[in-house]
């Protein structure tokens, strides 16, 4: 099929982009964008070198430009680099205030305390420098035609699968200055990947509707990534266009409006990280929900409530057709955005629709089919009966194969052990042929579950069966629980350093005792503020307890044992008030 086919299927699938209220930044054309920027190459000891300054770069001379590395080692920049002016954004430009989240009051207090070691190692990062974020706001307004809102179509044929990819492309993403986030570089790719079984019904219009979707996401990978089409988080216009909630700033794709809470790991600090999420086992008695969320927290505001592009919207896509023929997506590695060589990679600007950032293919665009997970799973339903006539016929052969074994295998082992004693050791020789047997056995168990399950009617499976995390919006607390855990986010972190610092002083500091008491009165307001008042008191009990009970080795008397008792008799208080309310 030709570029007409491919537009006219992906006409039928484009997705509909609601983004947040408060966004800056929308998908534009990459034509302008080259047309506008300036190429870099990074030398050894030297810096960025320009190549070509603005106006001098075009789409179809851009592999050219890149040389014979073919970009890698470059990089495009709209805003230049080694300016240090602080553009601003004129405040009739500026879009709406979004009213944030707490991002830090939406996880716990080893959580918080990530976050504060990773705003210390942007100090030493490499980083945009200031006012980035307005100079590419100015470019965007100025030269890129946002209400001209764009994206780069392609369709892949696998199998049974047609798969239509929708790139998008940004020419910047403040998700840290502007939203709270982490992250923060110049030029932005996402994508939403419909997959369409091509043997189902035709629809009306000639066409079978989609089976799965998959959004662009920072935590998901594998199954995790795509929905069913029946799946009731998924929004649909007409039946046959999704809709993506744009995250703000970051540019992200959520199922679900609403705010996200995604925990990261920095490489640096994982070690740190693994230990203080064993330890959150043990010492905070939060959720297990935070357990698993120790690392640096930041909310993704997806909320939908502002632009809208797409099909049944007023405004509408401008679809460009690509492919592994396009010349400035296969012959261009370099990177779109300014390259601030940050080690972590957040604050580099992206590779493109093709490649990463270290050249190589995406999987994504490599193999969309199996970065999705859809590898193992058939679309068309004859063709999956066919495929289950042949499994059950290699399950049968097995089966009698495995009789046989058993069989002898059985013969073997009595006839080995008949008349010895128990303890001989030629019996006691047998047992890896027990263990051999066993294996048999429990592999002839499992083909005839096969069997039947292959033999049974077939069960609607629920759109979430092949989930192991459904990604969902954070639940807002309302009122003044939710403002008081808001402020303590914001002022327990500092308050809880100050008094260890405090603890830890030398002897001639005083008042060691007295940040002691306030370090324990802290964690006790942030068990009132999440809601686990008791567990922390139980917690510190425990503590005392078990202080107590290391005085003991060292020190004898009725007033130790006396202690003892009574810290027990309050930790059995707690425990069983704590069971009596328990709902």
């Amino acid at each position: 099929m030709g570029n007409g086919d491919d537009l006219r299927l992906l006409r039928a699938y484009e997705p509909v982009a609601r983004f947040t209220e408060g966004e800056y930044f929308f998908p534009v054309s990459v034509e302008r964008y080259v047309g506008r920027a300036s190429l870099w190459r990074h030398e050894p000891g030297q810096g960025p070198v320009q190549i070509a300054a603005p106006g001098d770069l075009s789409l179809d001379g851009l592999a050219a430009a890149g040389g014979a590395e073919q970009g890698l080692g470059y990089a495009l920049s709209g805003i230049g680099t080694g300016d240090k002016h602080l553009a601003h954004i004129p405040l009739r430009d500026r879009p709406p205030h979004l009213s944030r989240s707490s991002r830090l009051g939406a996880v716990g207090l080893t959580g918080r305390m990530v976050d504060t070691l990773n705003r210390f190692s942007l100090l030493f990062r490499g980083s945009v420098p200031g006012g980035s974020a307005a100079r590419s706001f100015l470019l965007q307004r100025d030269h890129l035609e946002t209400r001209e809102p764009t994206y780069y179509g392609r369709v892949v044929r696998d199998g049974s699968w047609i798969v239509c990819q929708y790139w998008f492309f940004y020419n910047f993403n403040n998700w840290r200055s502007a939203f709270g986030g982490v992250n923060e570089h110049e030029a932005d790719w996402e994508q939403v990947t419909v997959f369409v079984d091509a043997a189902a019904p035709d629809g009306p219009d000639g066409l079978p509707s989609p089976s799965w979707v998959v959004f662009s996401a920072h935590d998901e990978v594998g199954d995790d990534l795509r929905r069913r089409w029946d799946d009731p988080d998924l929004t649909t216009v007409g039946g046959r266009h999704p809709v993506v909630f744009v995250g703000a700033g970051s540019h992200s794709g959520a199922y679900l409006p609403g705010d996200y809470l995604i925990t990261v790991r920095p490489p640096r600090l994982r070690g740190l990280v693994g230990a203080l999420r064993w330890s959150a086992r043990l010492l905070a008695p939060w959720s297990p929900e935070d357990q698993s969320n120790v690392g640096i927290p930041y909310v993704d505001y997806a909320r939908g409530d502002g632009r809208a592009v797409g099909p049944g919207q007023s405004e509408q896509w401008h679809p460009v057709p690509i492919n592994d023929e396009t010349g400035w997506v296969r012959d261009f590695r370099g990177l779109w955005g300014r390259d601030t060589r940050d080690r972590l990679g957040g604050e580099r600007g992206p590779a493109g629709p093709r490649y990463g950032r270290d050249g190589t293919v995406r999987p994504a665009w490599a193999d969309p089919v199996g970065w999705a997970g859809l590898a193992k799973v058939v679309p068309d339903q004859a063709e999956e009966r066919r495929l289950v006539a042949i499994r059950t016929q290699r399950d049968l052969d097995r089966l009698a194969e495995l009789d046989d074994e058993i069989d002898a295998l059985r013969m073997e082992l009595t006839v080995a052990a008949a008349g010895l004693p128990a303890a001989a050791p030629e019996v006691r020789a047998l047992a890896a042929r027990e263990q051999r047997l066993l294996g048999l056995r429990m592999e002839r168990t499992r083909l005839a579950d096969e069997l039947r399950w292959a033999a049974a009617e077939p069960v609607a499976q629920h759109p979430h069966a092949h989930l192991l995390h459904r990604r969902l919006p954070i639940e807002q607390v309302a009122g003044f629980l939710g403002r008081a855990r808001s402020w303590w986010a914001v002022l327990s972190t500092p308050l809880i350093l100050l008094a260890i610092g405090a603890v830890a002083a030398p002897p001639p500091v005083s008042g060691q005792q007295t940040a002691l008491i306030l370090l324990l009165g802290m964690l006790v307001v942030e068990g009132l503020v999440r809601g686990k008042f008791l567990a922390v008191v139980l917690r510190i009990l425990l503590a005392f307890v078990l202080i107590i009970a290391l005085a003991v080795v060292w020190l004898e008397g009725r007033y130790v044992v006396t202690s003892i008792f009574t810290a027990a008799a309050l930790l059995v208080l707690l425990v069983n008030v704590r069971e009596a309310t328990r709902r």
